[in-house]
């Protein structure tokens, strides 16, 4: 056997969760799962009608997860918390021991494959619809819908109309926008006139001018590519690559608001924080957002989620800040973990 091959305990991971909630989260949970497993069988650390098992994030990231930078061990627990694959517990003899416990949250994975395990029919069902034609040679579904046919001048083309149902079936991952704040999501632009509408804020935006139909096609292939651009310079196609479904969901809400702001005219101004800044210096602050910078951000909505009333203006000016607030961010964490907080 080849010296590089499993010399050592290889890493291990489900494929399946792996796609589901990202590589790095499925890996922690398999060996969470795995220490869990070693207490069982030996009777130790069943507290609360479940077996535990408990580190600081250090020791972590040390002993099991040396492949991984500390930061994305501390954000990847972090995540798993907070999605609640994680429970957190604390059975320390001395009051002053802050190290956390963890066992798995069973009943929130089998929600999951319970809902992989749907769509999955759900799919098959619609593919077998389409594959057998009906008595008049149309394919199934369609007996089951009724065809809106536009005849005003008012109506748009099926590509607008079809926007904000992109991701229809997807549960949104960013805060929820309800009838007491929908009125103020605005795009806080003085001249700014897009046929383009971001998913959150599609049903919520004010009407836009329509252009004709060649300046709409010149419209929507420009947000295109400076969307295609945002995308590459944060890691979006890698995460897709990879199939970290929750990660890739996240990251174009948030870049899809950031690419309306793109195809602004640099002469145009864009309000950050109650400050009305030239286009052409958001705009280059908005270039220097790695992948890092989008999973600080998403953290940041997520944690924030019952206090935002305008996520677009939040969007905008968390992820202007987020360069320089990113740094500052790690650095509460690393010195909330020195005095025993994880």
């Amino acid at each position: 056997m080849s010296m590089y091959l499993f010399d050592e305990q290889p890493i291990v991971a489900n494929k399946t969760l792996a796609r589901e909630i990202g590589l790095n989260e499925a890996l922690i949970l398999q060996q969470i799962n795995y220490w869990i497993e070693i207490n069982k069988k030996s009777g130790n650390n069943f507290y609360d009608g479940r077996y535990w098992t408990y580190n600081s994030i250090r020791a972590w990231q040390e002993k099991d997860f040396d492949y991984m930078s500390f930061d994305t061990v501390k954000r990847t627990f972090a995540k798993l918390e907070k999605a609640g694959f994680l429970l957190v517990g604390n059975y320390n003899k001395d009051p002053r021991d802050k190290t956390k416990w963890y066992t798995i949250n069973t009943e929130k994975l089998e929600e999951l494959y319970a809902e992989i395990e749907n769509k999955k029919k759900k799919e098959e069902l619609q593919a077998l619809e389409k594959a057998v034609p009906n008595a008049l040679g149309q394919n199934a579904p369609m007996e089951k819908c009724k065809i809106h046919q536009c005849t005003s001048a008012d109506c748009t083309d099926a590509t607008e109309q079809n926007l904000p149902m992109q991701n229809g079936n997807m549960p949104q991952p960013l805060p929820e926008i309800t009838t007491n704040n929908s009125s103020k999501i605005t795009t806080d632009i003085s001249s700014y006139n897009s046929t383009h509408h971001s998913v959150i804020d599609a049903e919520y935006s004010e009407p836009r001018k329509r252009m004709d139909g060649e300046a709409e096609i010149e419209n929507k292939n420009i947000y295109q590519k400076y969307l295609d651009e945002l995308r590459t310079q944060t890691g979006y196609y890698e995460h897709l690559e990879l199939g970290n479904k929750f990660i890739v969901k996240d990251f174009d809400e948030i870049l899809k608001i950031l690419a309306d702001i793109m195809i602004l005219d640099d002469r145009e101004f864009v309000t950050i924080n109650q400050t009305k800044l030239p286009a052409h210096i958001v705009k280059e602050r908005f270039r220097k957002l790695r992948s890092e910078h989008l999973e600080y951000l998403s953290d940041v909505i997520k944690e924030n989620e019952y206090k935002i009333r305008n996520i677009r203006a939040f969007v905008l000016t968390a992820a202007y800040n987020a360069p320089s607030g990113i740094d500052a961010h790690y650095s509460a964490l690393v010195s909330y973990d020195m005095r025993g907080g994880y």
